[in-house]
């Protein structure tokens, strides 16, 4: 009999200093699953990494599977096994299933609504088969799960209202400043949550926006179709101390934001607040910059009170998603894994 095992992590039970420690970039994956899929001990592979989970998907033999993914893990980011296993779960059969449909139904989001997960697990899906690593099961189990997302969305429209970890951001700036039209913006990363923020913004009416990015190109064609001004990153310190508001979501290995750049900034502001939301993962921001007097620095992970207000605005169409794909994971796993 197949058994079918995820063992990961996510923004429910590891803080964001964690999941940016394992976090593997796309460009990582392949020698990642690589490294992983070890027969007998694993036969099939997949790697769902983004900012709020990092999953190891396999079929083989469960015990050596879980030990071999956490070493895996743990190595990213110095971590032991046991330091990281407080931090993990360890899902089989049925409930392996159960929790694949509801995240990529986006159930098991901080956002629960939001559609850039299912596009994550179609392009982690996609990265796992052209590496060779994945067979007929998990071809078999990710058809299955779009099918899933897709049905849950269009029966329940819990998708409705463009909701997305950005939006979410551009919310709890907005809390802040009640008017975000006269404030100066700059929106790091100019990547698809990026583009994502700077619409948000120019939705709420922000007008003053610059975007930055480590490909100049990639910021100005952005910039172009949303009004806002391209900026090289060797102006970000001089563009900092102009903007009121920065919301991060570059796509880095270490921050492109120093807490020294931030220090000359709020110098030069004499006094004028500046609110930072930084939703990268790993993040864009030094830790040390949450210690600068007039200088408000927020993680992923502070999002909690707009995300719950969320949560209970669709807490109807969670309950049917969730129906929906419990009943679904049932169905399949009793005709594919003889659960």
């Amino acid at each position: 009999m197949t058994q079918i095992q995820v063992v990961g992590l996510n923004h429910r039970n590891a803080p964001v200093d964690v999941r940016e420690k394992v976090a593997v970039p796309a460009h990582d994956a392949p020698r990642f699953l690589a490294e992983l899929r070890e027969k007998p001990v694993v036969e099939e592979a997949l790697l769902i990494s983004t900012c709020n989970r990092v999953e190891a998907w396999m079929t083989g033999s469960p015990e050596d599977a879980m030990r071999r993914a956490l070493r895996l893990m743990g190595a990213r980011g110095g971590l032991s096994e046991d330091g990281l296993r407080p931090f993990v779960y360890d899902l089989r059969g049925e409930k392996a299933v159960t929790h694949l449909f509801s995240v990529a139904a986006s159930l098991d989001s901080m956002v629960v609504g939001e559609t850039q997960i299912l596009a994550q697990v179609k392009d982690a899906y996609r990265i796992a088969t052209e590496a060779g690593v994945v067979g007929r099961t998990f071809h078999m189990l990710f058809q299955k799960a779009f099918n899933v997302a897709k049905a849950v969305h269009t029966q329940t429209k819990i998708a409705e209202g463009k909701l997305s970890v950005a939006s979410v951001a551009v919310e709890l700036a907005e809390r802040v400043f009640r008017q975000l039209k006269q404030k100066r913006v700059l929106v790091l990363g100019a990547g698809e949550t990026g583009e994502l923020t700077a619409q948000c913004l120019k939705d709420r009416g922000v007008s003053l926006m610059a975007i930055a990015n480590r490909t100049e190109a990639r910021a100005a064609a952005v910039a172009g179709r949303l009004g806002a001004t391209p900026v090289a990153l060797d102006l970000l310190p001089k563009t900092l101390a102009e903007s009121d508001i920065v919301v991060a979501c570059a796509l880095v290995e270490k921050p492109l934001v120093t807490a020294e750049m931030l220090r000359e900034a709020m110098k030069a502001r004499e006094g004028r607040p500046m609110f930072v939301v930084d939703i990268g993962v790993p993040r864009n921001v030094e830790d040390a910059a949450e210690k600068i007097a007039d200088l408000y620095v927020y993680n992923i992970d502070n999002l909690k009170d707009v995300v719950e207000k969320n949560m209970a605005a669709r807490r109807g169409k969670i309950e049917e998603g969730r129906r929906m794909v419990e009943e679904e994971a049932r169905a399949w796993a009793t005709a594919q894994l003889g659960a």
